[in-house]
């Protein structure tokens, strides 16, 4: 049960960080004008997508309950994981954004491993 928590929680997490990314999008487009900021604006969507998707396939997966799709999880990590380390390096560590990222991955992680494995119907 414990596993699916964190399953849950990490998707959630990877959710809102998306949905408080995408809200940037506005203040992006006017950096530039005219077509870059239409195109700095769609290329500042494309990672809250990304992680949009990875946090409701977490969800399915804490849904499901199995250590089946334990390395779906593990792969789908990768995603903010690296956006975590990559916005570390060009930020720096005290952006609210590379925890949100790191935590999430952790997080789906550690609920992988605590799936039980066998799934169980009431």
């Amino acid at each position: 049960m414990l596993g699916r928590i964190m399953l849950v929680l990490a998707g959630l997490v990877l959710i809102g960080t998306a949905a408080f990314h995408g809200s940037g999008g506005a203040m992006v487009a006017g950096w530039l004008g005219g077509e870059r900021g239409a195109l700095l604006q769609i290329l500042w969507f494309i990672p809250s997508l990304d992680w949009a998707v990875v946090g409701l396939a977490w969800l399915f997966i804490a849904w499901r309950g199995t250590t089946r799709l334990a390395p779906l999880v593990w792969v789908l990590a990768l995603i903010p994981a690296g956006a975590a380390a990559m916005v570390a390096s060009a930020v720096g560590p005290n952006f609210l954004g590379v925890w949100l990222l790191a935590a999430a991955a952790l997080l789906a992680v550690l609920g992988s491993i605590a799936l039980p494995r066998t799934h169980r119907m009431a």
